[in-house]
């Protein structure tokens, strides 16, 4: 079985991307018969979740400076800008190494809700396609996690 890690790459903000997020993330590419794809932001980011990220961030923003995320002015943080923050983290997505995606643009999904236009790199998209890979998120303490996939019924 071939192994994949899964690194965000720079930057010392808060980082909001969970294996969760990412193994959803995973799923949907797996999916998409292309390389491109809208992903609706509630598919990633759990409205419970994101409720959450947005009250530890805009309560800790100016004790610790991990969560002054300085692109985001806009105080306090909401919705739109929590996705701005997941948007710039997954642009920064490695995959061993090398960039997981060509472009992630913040847009509206047909019933008006947020989502993503993504473009996966190949080696990233082919990985995604092949159920027999294990991929492993390297968390911002150096932890490393195995992402569970499920990906049901195609």
């Amino acid at each position: 079985m071939r192994e994949f890690m899964l690194k965000i790459n720079g930057g010392e903000d808060f980082i909001i991307i969970t294996s969760r997020m990412l193994s959803s993330l995973i799923v949907q590419i797996h999916k998409n018969p292309e390389r491109e794809i809208r992903v609706a932001v509630k598919e990633i980011l759990p409205k419970e979740l994101e409720e959450y990220m947005e009250r530890i961030i805009n309560t800790n923003r100016y004790t610790a400076s991990c969560f002054r995320y300085r692109q985001i002015l806009e105080d306090p943080i909401t919705k739109k800008e929590l996705h701005r923050i997941l948007q710039g983290q997954l642009e920064v997505l490695e995959m061993n190494q090398t960039a997981c995606f060509q472009s992630i643009v913040l847009t509206d999904t047909i019933s008006g809700e947020a989502g993503f236009d993504i473009a996966c790199t190949e080696p990233f998209f082919w990985a995604c396609k092949d159920s027999m890979v294990r991929f492993v998120y390297v968390c911002p303490d150096g932890e490393k996690e195995t992402l569970v996939l499920e990906y049901g019924e195609l």
